[in-house]
This record gives C-alpha cells, structure tokens and sequence, in this order.
C-alpha cells in the first residue's frame, strides 16, 4: 500500500470515527435527556434482575409476581427515607434563612466591630493617618457583608420558586419512571430479547461483550472512588482529632461523602468553617482547617488520576484528561462517563473486536 492509499484510508476511518462521535454526541447531549425516565427505569430493572431471579427460584411465586413485590417495597422504602430526610432538611433550611439576618446582625457584625477596633488601635499606634483606610475599608467589608446577607436569602427564595415552578415536570418523569419500571422488571427478558433480535449475530456478540466489560468497569470505579474516600476520611479524622474537635470521626465520614462528589468537595464544608473560627477568634483551629483542606485537596488531585486509572486500566494522564473533557462536554456523568467508554473502546481495540487504533 502507498503512502497515498494509506493517508486516504486513515482520513476514511478518521472521517468514520469522527461522525459516528458527533453523533453519539448529540444523542448523549441532546437526545438522551427525553429518554432519561425510561433509561432509569431500564437500570432499575437490570439492577433488581438478580435478586429477582433468586427470589423466584426459592418461593413458589412466579417471576411477575416477584418482580412486583421486590420493586413496590423498593419504592416504599425509598419513599419513607425521601420523606423523613426531606422533612428534616425543609426545616433545617427554613430555620437557617430566617435566622441568617438575624445572626449576621447579633453576632457576625459585632465580631468584625470588635475585630475593626482593635486594628484600628493597632495602626494608631503605628501611623495614624491609616485610621481614614481602615474605616472607609471597614464599612465597605461591612456592607458587603450586609449585601451579600440579603443577596443570600433573597437568592433561597428565587431557588424555591425555580424549583417550584418546575415541580409540574418533575412529578411527570417521575411517575414515568416508576410505570416504567414495573413494566420493565415484569418483562425485563421480553424487552431486551426484543431490542438485541434487531442486530446481527456480529453486533449481538459485540453488545453482549460491551454490557460485561462496561459492568466491571463500573464496579472497579466505584472501588476506585471508595479507596479515595477511605484516604480522604483517614486525613481528616487525623486532621480533626489534632484540632481537638467532638465526634471527628462522624464529621470526617459526612465531609468524605461530599468530597467525593465533584460539584461540592470537602472546602465546601472547611472553608467556611475555617472562615467562621477565625472571624471569632479561634486561630488555631481556623488556620488548622485551612491546611488540613489544602493537604485534603493536594492528596486528591495527585492520587485520583492513578488510583481510578490503576483501577480500569488507563494511564493516569490519559484518565485525568478524559475526566476533565468529559466534565466539560456533559457535566457531572461525563466526569464518570468518558474514562470509561475510553476504557471500554481499549479493551475491544485490544480483544480485536474492533480496531481504532494501534496500541
């Protein structure tokens, strides 16, 4: 083959690729969201699938019988936590608004007072022509505080009415998704012998391969991130207990379970924490908070990469960039979701199933 024939069939299969991309693109970006109910739906009955069947095969009830039972008490149970842990935060969030001016006048406002006459007569001593600064500095760090009080309650009650006035679509989908899914869990084996008859034998095998590797991608993943939250709850259990904090385990367990998600991590709990003991005072554990969150963040960004990459199989620059373009293109499952369709599409590359490339 010329050097010719060669550049005209790798521009043919980039040509390939990339369309067979955009288009799994727009269906991931733009098509999939009015699917959503039924695709969760579809999980639920695939995840159900073999306590179903085990079920089945040791009680007399038939497989539809049982599918019904398992899925209804699933959803009781989650309606019950849904319900207590929502009323719980309801009143949480109401009582928490409606003191926040109240406590940024008592308490926040007298504090920066105290703290403002102190540097004042702290720079008197030094040079008093500072004095004009600090005031006009002071009443400017005070109004902005004042302002950002009322930007903060004001912004909770436009995020009550947004999200009431999407209640209507939300109480759609969710309704789809359960009709949805005791249609699916009753003929689970139905369905996807439906939607596997119309590909070929080839493709059939190739799904069949795709479902398995993609399953145990997801369960290395998840192990990948339960071993960084393990990391992350051990350094701030450490961190907490030098800081002579109550119940650190129990706070280090709460602040691991949302640094593990992308949107909030861990300074969503330490800064403003660590914000609030040095406004009052308390240096040693506000400063102590600002080093643990800054040792927390470190360890993170220098083990996730190769932690999840050692875990499915990628190499740790390769997962970090993937992680990064994924979270940009498709937000919070892209984050998940591009290294490991780039690992799936390794694995089959490398099975000969398909050829992309040359490793």
């Amino acid at each position: 083959m010329t050097s010719v024939e060669k550049m005209r069939a790798f521009i043919i299969k980039f040509i390939y690729v990339a369309i067979w991309g955009g288009l799994l693109y727009c269906i991931l970006k733009y098509a999939l969201p009015f699917f959503m109910p039924f695709v969760i739906a579809f999980i639920i009955a695939f995840l159900l699938k073999p306590l179903i069947n085990k079920i089945t095969k040791k009680t007399p009830l038939n497989r539809k019988a049982v599918a019904i039972i398992v899925l209804t008490l699933l959803y009781l149970v989650l309606a019950a936590l849904l319900v207590l842990l929502g009323a719980r935060l309801v009143i949480y969030t109401g009582d928490l608004f409606a003191k926040l001016p109240g406590y940024y006048r008592q308490t926040i406002e007298p504090a920066f007072a105290s703290i403002s006459v102190w540097v004042e007569g702290f720079a008197k001593n030094i040079d008093p022509s500072l004095l004009s600064f600090l005031d006009a500095a002071g009443e400017s760090i005070t109004n902005a505080l004042s302002s950002l009080v009322t930007t903060i309650s004001s912004g909770a009650v436009g995020m009550v009415t947004g999200i009431a006035s999407r209640v209507p679509w939300f109480v759609v989908t969710f309704f789809l998704t359960i009709v949805s899914s005791y249609f699916l869990v009753v003929d689970y084996y139905k369905v996807t012998h439906f939607i596997t008859r119309q590909f070929s034998e080839k493709s059939r095998r190739l799904l069949f391969v795709i479902k398995d590797y993609v399953i145990n991608v997801v369960f290395k993943f998840g192990r990948a991130y339960a071993i960084l939250m393990l990391i992350t709850f051990t350094e701030l259990s450490v961190g907490l207990l030098i800081l002579q904090v109550p119940s650190p385990f129990l706070i280090a367990a709460a602040i691991a379970i949302v640094d593990i998600l992308p949107v909030l991590g861990s300074g969503t709990i330490l800064i403003p924490w660590a914000v609030y003991s040095l406004i009052f005072g308390n240096w040693f554990l506000g400063i102590g908070l600002l080093v643990l969150y800054a040792v927390i963040t470190v360890v993170r960004q220098l083990l996730e990469p190769r932690v999840i990459g050692r875990q499915i199989g990628l190499y740790p620059l390769l997962t970090l960039i993937c992680m990064f373009v994924g979270a940009q293109m498709f937000g919070f499952w892209g984050l998940f979701g591009l290294p490991i369709t780039l690992t799936v599409l390794l694995h089959l590359n490398r099975a000969g199933e398909i050829k992309f490339f040359k490793e």
